[in-house]
């Protein structure tokens, strides 16, 4: 073959092989789809839930339910296995012209940080029949920090008794905010109070956009409370449960501790014992004992051993250890650990006798009162679409 052709003809095939080097799915002009990788299974799963909540005054009802309810909840939630990452947010929305429009809680692992904000608020405002529904769906699906990871099961819960206001301008309407709730594949439940019919169409239309779940209740949120004769002792052992947390650290670690303990006690005078015997539990779990003890703990990084005390500077150990021996510290956290560890055992004791004495009172109510109830509700909703994720909840919801 004459030279002044070869030249070429290896330029071609040479930039050929160069651009299938690069790129390797395209075939003439068809392009062919990446590989999918086998998703690794040791990532641990998390499940992330907003609830949008109607706060004006007609919702005094969901409000109390939400106080009483957001630590069984989360109790219902730990039961999946693999144990999850558990991040809850609060959505709070009324009307242009009340005290606020939108009021918003973070997600958190921290439940007694979204509580303590929950404390905060009240039912008031409202009185026309529209509510600001399309602003709180809007902001539910883009302004909370949502993880993106496949494993995540994300879902907005939306809960009120008024349609939106479709008339008003520089609003987001709500089939928008459904779309955009597909492509972050957030799960859109709707739960409706009374039965507004507008609101009923609109409702079931937002579940609908990505298979979530509509349901109705009526105005009290006909939830079940069941009083045990173990919560008074279950909320003492807390209390002293959260006296037994000690941390370490510099100036600020040690100052955001101290505002974590302040949150706790604040929400221990503020609760009935129902409520902390609930909360006990939940932080007793995997998926509880995390957040509730957070960074820094010096009990709980000494036992897992991933802190040393001889390598902790003097100034960032807590101040009862600073002037200690080295010999002195060893018997104080033998000590302290030995204290918890005893109220952890009576804890899972008498919260074992608490769920067998709700359990019984369960079974003794008619079957559509529990599965109506709003815990319920909720609780089934989550179960039935978290499987998509591979977490999975096989026990009944708690109370």
């Amino acid at each position: 073959m004459n030279q002044k052709f070869i030249i070429p003809v290896v330029a071609i095939l040479s930039a050929s092989l160069f651009i299938n080097f690069l790129y390797p799915h395209v075939q003439g002009d068809q392009v062919l789809p990446d590989k999918v990788l086998d998703k690794p299974d040791s990532v641990q799963s998390r499940i992330q839930i907003v609830f949008a909540l109607d706060a004006t005054g007609s919702m005094s009802g969901l409000i109390g339910a939400a106080k009483e309810k957001i630590w069984s909840i989360a109790g219902s939630l730990a039961q999946a296995d693999p144990a999850p990452v558990i991040e809850i947010g609060l959505l709070f929305y009324r009307d242009r012209g009340d005290a606020f429009v939108t009021r918003q809680v973070a997600l958190s692992s921290d439940i007694d940080d979204v509580y303590e904000k929950l404390m905060q608020i009240s039912a008031d405002g409202g009185g026309d029949s529209p509510e600001s529904v399309n602003q709180a769906l809007h902001e539910a699906i883009t302004q909370f920090k949502w993880d993106s990871s496949f494993n995540t099961y994300k879902t907005v819960f939306l809960v009120g008794d008024c349609p939106p206001h479709m008339d008003y301008r520089n609003d987001v309407k709500y089939p928008v905010s459904c779309s955009l709730a597909k492509q972050k594949d957030i799960v859109l439940n709707t739960i409706l109070m009374g039965n507004n019919q507008i609101a009923m169409r609109v409702w079931k239309e937002i579940a609908l956009c990505n298979q979530g779940s509509y349901t109705q209740v009526d105005m009290n949120a006909n939830d079940i409370v069941v009083n045990t004769p173990y919560d008074s002792v279950i909320a003492d052992l807390s209390d002293k449960l959260d006296d037994t947390r000690i941390y370490y650290g510099n100036a600020e670690e040690k100052s955001l501790s101290f505002v974590k303990v302040s949150k706790s006690k604040s929400i221990s005078n503020a609760v009935n014992v129902n409520i902390k015997a609930q909360r006990a539990e939940y932080n007793s779990t995997k998926a509880g004992k995390d957040a509730y003890y957070g960074k820094k703990e010096l009990l709980e990084s000494y036992k897992g051993k991933s802190v040393s005390l001889d390598t902790i500077k003097k100034e960032e150990l807590p101040d009862a250890m600073k002037n200690m021996t080295a010999a002195q510290k060893e018997k104080y956290m033998e000590q302290k650990i030995a204290q918890r560890d005893s109220l952890n055992n009576e804890l899972k004791k008498y919260t074992r006798q608490r769920q067998e004495f709700i359990e019984k009172d369960l079974k003794s109510r008619k079957a559509g009162e529990v599965d109506s109830s709003f815990t319920n509700k909720i609780y089934k909703s989550i179960q039935k679409q978290t499987e998509k994720k591979k977490i999975y909840l096989k026990a009944d919801a708690k109370y």
